[in-house]
């Protein structure tokens, strides 16, 4: 009964963080010129989100993927 409900609570864990950690471009606003730096396949950044959009970061920076969450990047031109 116990083996049960440990891997109930672990597919709940998984599927949550597969869902926090889906790619998603950064939220509505204007965006800045340039391109944000490719992201490699087996990276996974930090699932947190430094910033909601480029209006967000500082003046020369873009809001971008790390693999998990958003942070702002020096764009690539």
């Amino acid at each position: 009964m116990k083996t049960g409900i440990v891997l109930v609570l672990v597919i709940f864990i998984t599927v949550g963080m597969e869902t926090t950690c889906a790619k998603r471009p950064p939220s509505r606003g204007r965006e800045r010129p340039g391109v944000c730096p490719e992201v490699p396949k087996d990276v996974l950044g930090a699932c947190i989100e430094l910033c909601s959009g480029d209006e967000s970061c500082p003046k020369g920076m873009k809001c971008c993927s790390n693999g998990c969450g958003h942070v702002c990047k020096t764009p690539v031109t």
